[in-house]
C-alpha cells in the first residue's frame, strides 16, 4: 500500500520546521521553511527562517556542495519511498508508521548514525523524519500543510 500510495505522488509541497540539538550548544537551532518535490528528481529545500538561503537540485542541476546534494538525493527518496525498503543504501526496519534507516553506504554512515522516517498514518506522507548525526548531534524536521498532486 505504501510504495502504492508513494508512487502516485507527482509534487508535493509542504512547511517545515527544523530543529537541529548541537552538542555544543545549550540551546536547539530553529528553523522554518518550504520544500517543494516534483517526480522524478527535482527538490527545493527553502529556508525563511532565522535567514533565507534556498537548496535545490533539478536533474543533475544542482547550486549545493556535494555533500548537501547527497542529503537532498536521500529526501527525495524519501519522498518518492524509494530508500524505505532495505537497499544498497540503507538498511530498513519498520515498526508501524515508523522507518528507521541505518546506512550502509560509507557516504552515508560519515553523516548518520541512523533516519527515523515517520509516516502520517492516514496519508502515508512523512510528518517527521529525526537524524542522528554521526558528530552527536541530530535533526528533527517535521512537515505540516503538506499538499500533495
Amino acid at each position: 500500500m505504501l510504495a502504492l500510495i508513494l508512487s502516485l505522488i507527482l509534487s508535493l509541497e509542504a512547511d517545515f520546521v527544523q530543529t537541529k540539538q548541537v552538542a555544543m550548544l545549550s540551546e536547539p537551532q530553529v528553523a522554518k521553511g518550504h520544500l517543494a518535490y516534483r517526480s522524478p528528481d527535482y527538490i527545493r529545500w527553502e529556508y525563511l527562517q532565522p535567514d533565507k538561503y534556498v537548496w535545490m537540485l533539478d536533474g543533475k542541476q544542482s547550486n549545493v556542495n556535494p555533500q548537501i546534494q547527497r542529503l537532498l538525493q536521500m529526501i527525495m527518496q524519501s519522498v518518492s519511498g524509494a530508500n524505505l525498503q532495505t537497499s544498497q543504501d540503507f538498511d530498513v526496519q519498520q515498526s508501524g508508521n515508523t522507518y528507521t534507516l541505518t546506512p550502509r553506504k560509507r557516504e552515508y554512515k560519515h553523516m548518520f548514525r541512523q533516519i527515523v522516517i515517520t509516516l502520517d498514518p492516514s496519508t502515508q506522507i512523512a510528518k517527521q523524519v529525526h537524524m542522528y548525526e554521526t558528530n552527536g548531534n541530530d535533526t528533527l524536521i517535521e512537515f505540516t500543510n503538506v499538499i500533495t498532486r
